[in-house]
């Protein structure tokens, strides 16, 4: 039998995430909120191009993000959780996190 799950947008906010990466600087494990994740696919780079809401004509043209990842990770309590992470001048973010 089959389970159908929708994905759901938990959090928001560039919530400070401790992030450790591998050797070609993908994430391989991380904190967030005081829980450990092992990423457990391959992660995906987030684009560095923002998303100009449709009300904005003219965006600025020289702007871009810093680097990020999209990756899934599974706490040892097996619980699930995607994370789009994205360096900030303070060290990794939690840009936003999905279930």
């Amino acid at each position: 039998m089959f389970e159908w799950r929708v994905a759901m947008y938990v959090a928001a906010d560039d919530e400070p995430v401790a992030v450790w990466l591998d050797a070609a600087g993908a994430p391989t494990r991380l904190v967030y909120r005081g829980i450990r994740y092992r990423v457990i696919d391959t992660p995906t780079k987030l684009g560095v191009e923002p998303e100009w809401p449709s009300g904005i004509s003219h965006p600025p043209a020289e702007v871009t993000l810093a680097p990020g990842w999209r990756a899934t990770g599974r706490a040892e309590n097996h619980d699930l959780l995607v994370f789009d992470l994205r360096l900030a001048p303070n060290g990794w973010v939690a840009e936003h996190v999905f279930a």
